[in-house]
């Protein structure tokens, strides 16, 4: 008789490759176990850069303005 292919019983069906379902299952958990860990990660590190970048804003508006606040004091000194 003919073989259906290497590993595969052509009579039972069956497969030594096949996952059981108990097997399948874990398989399943981790899965998605590890898109839920990805997932925050990638949240977290969002929210992380967010975080830094409105700092950084605040930061260079409040150098921003103390400069104006120091040329409009110069300006004023050297006018009077």
């Amino acid at each position: 008789m003919m073989s259906a292919g290497r590993g595969f019983d052509q009579y039972s069906g069956s497969s030594p490759y096949h996952l059981h379902g108990q097997q399948v299952l874990v398989y399943q958990v981790v899965v998605v176990v590890v898109v839920v860990v990805v997932v925050v990660v990638v949240v977290v590190v969002v929210v992380v850069v967010v975080v830094v970048v409105v700092v950084v804003v605040v930061v260079v508006v409040e150098v921003v303005v103390v400069v104006v606040e120091v040329v409009v004091v110069v300006v004023v000194v050297v006018v009077d």
